[in-house]
């Protein structure tokens, strides 16, 4: 009898063993993420290649709501197109091609432009967020009244948590 429970006991500790590696494995496995960050601090969301997200604030000249919609390409960040309530908001791009109007206001496609990063003014007052599937971060919250670098980056899993 002594020798079956013994046994078991070692079959258990070597189940428990491979569930924490394997666990350990998965929380250290690199994920694709969007970084914003004012070098002290970030804020992370997962964001793979060809994963869009938004970048959202009122437009200080005419404070109207203005929606950015870009993706992530690699290491790069693409812009795709600009949404607005106001059509001088969209305007203010100064972009060639048409301004359409849908539900939500006007929208305006970006032309082709990619860049390894984006730097942003956070002034609080313009209520600017970053957000993707899944996840948003509130910039003047999380910043305050500073300059931000948005970025792709690779993190462990265990940094989204």
């Amino acid at each position: 009898m002594r020798g079956r429970a013994s046994d078991r006991l070692r079959a258990f500790a070597i189940l428990a063993l491979g569930a924490m590696t394997w666990t350990g494995a998965a929380l250290a496995a690199p994920v694709e993420v969007l970084r914003a960050t004012d070098g002290r601090s970030e804020c992370l969301g997962a964001l793979a290649d060809g994963e869009g997200f938004r970048y959202e604030y009122i437009q200080s000249i005419y404070l109207a709501p203005v929606t950015e919609e870009l993706e992530r390409r690699g290491d790069r960040i693409r812009m795709l197109r600009a949404r607005s309530t106001d059509i001088r908001a969209v305007e203010y791009f100064r972009w060639d091609g048409p301004i359409r109007h849908d539900p939500g206001g006007y929208v305006q496609d970006a032309p082709f432009y990619e860049t390894d990063r984006l730097v942003i003014r956070i002034s609080p007052q313009y209520h600017q967020r970053i957000d993707g599937a899944g996840w948003s971060c509130d910039l003047p919250e999380r910043f305050g009244d500073r300059i931000v670098a948005i970025e792709p980056a690779v993190r462990p899993a265990l940094a989204l948590r």
